[in-house]
């Protein structure tokens, strides 16, 4: 396989890779929010009231399904409201989905994804019943946090800029997010959600009384705990297939690291370097795949002048 083939030095898109699973998701919320819309003209039907999770009814279907609507019944929902709720949860999944998607593969999205739904629901059964968000629950949130702990619990130390009201940048680093995100949660939860508390009327107005801060809690938890059962090996699905190397690849990973090593201490004397006609196929391709995995992390502009000159050899070498 030559340099050209890889996905990532191509200018567009490959027209046969698939749509992936976070950009399912997002179309079907935003697809499921139009469908409420029409619902609520005149002679239209209610029933998407299938889809909400209540304390009247709780129909198995319902502890998965209620992540699809972003407000309650169609027929006197608060159509702003809800688009900020689906606006807020679209792009979290769409930016932490992503990350998780591809260091994990669609395999582990959609079970973090489910998992992360139906342990928010669980949550606010078993603890927020009675809270002024106890009678119904909707919406994604659940999922979208059990993605963004998963997504970004190994990236702690790496600074973000958020866009506050969309409109204000604001940096920070991951770990104080995940942190107020977390507290923020708990709080809600405690002074808002649990039985006997809900009468506090000095913490409605902070916490929110339409906000499920109990799914939300059931959400972090659950992408917690996987992020640890994933990581126990710390292996992702894509290092797995690394574990085993063969000895061309042994061979050509230590000729290359002895010629970049060569070229960049070298004052003038000649450095003998192997020519890529000289390397087998696997040689080649073992070495190749080493520096397209460094301009994977770090750019093109990570590699060396020698390192640049090399890329083109062993390409020209695998045509």
């Amino acid at each position: 396989m030559g340099i050209g083939d890889r996905a990532y030095m191509r200018d567009q898109r490959s027209a046969r890779e698939p749509i992936s699973a976070t950009a399912w998701v997002v179309g079907v919320l935003v697809a499921f929010f139009i469908l409420t819309i029409i619902l609520r003209m005149p002679g239209k039907g209610v029933w998407l009231n299938w889809t909400v999770l209540s304390e009247g009814d709780l129909s198995p279907w319902k502890w998965v399904t209620y992540a699809i609507p972003h407000g309650g019944s169609p027929s006197s929902v608060d159509l702003m409201a809800a688009f900020w709720h689906l606006l807020g949860n679209c792009l979290i999944i769409w930016w932490t989905g992503s990350i998780v998607e591809a260091e994990y593969g669609q395999k582990v999205y959609w079970w973090i994804l489910l998992g992360g739904i139906a342990s928010g629901a669980v949550f606010w059964f078993l603890t927020g019943l009675g809270g002024p968000s106890g009678s119904t629950i909707v919406g994604a949130s659940a999922a979208g946090y059990s993605l963004m702990m998963v997504a970004l619990l190994s990236k702690l130390e790496h600074q973000i800029t958020l866009l506050l009201f969309f409109f204000l940048p604001v940096k920070v680093k991951v770990r104080w997010l995940l942190i107020l995100l977390t507290l923020f949660a708990a709080g809600g939860w405690a002074f808002s959600e649990l039985p006997g508390r809900h009468e506090w009327t000095m913490w409605r107005d902070l916490f929110g009384s339409q906000i499920s801060h109990s799914a939300h809690l059931g959400g972090l938890l659950f992408g917690w705990l996987a992020y640890r059962r994933l990581n126990q090996t710390n292996l992702t699905v894509q290092d797995a297939p690394r574990q085993v190397r063969s000895s061309d690849a042994d061979d050509a990973r230590s000729i290359a690291r002895d010629a970049y090593a060569a070229e960049e201490n070298s004052s003038g004397a000649d450095n003998e370097v192997k020519s890529p006609s000289s390397l087998t196929k696997g040689q080649a391709r073992a070495e190749l795949d080493t520096l397209l995995d460094k301009i994977s992390a770090g750019g093109f502009g990570s590699l060396t002048v020698g390192e640049k000159r090399r890329l083109e050899e062993l390409s020209a070498r695998l045509r």
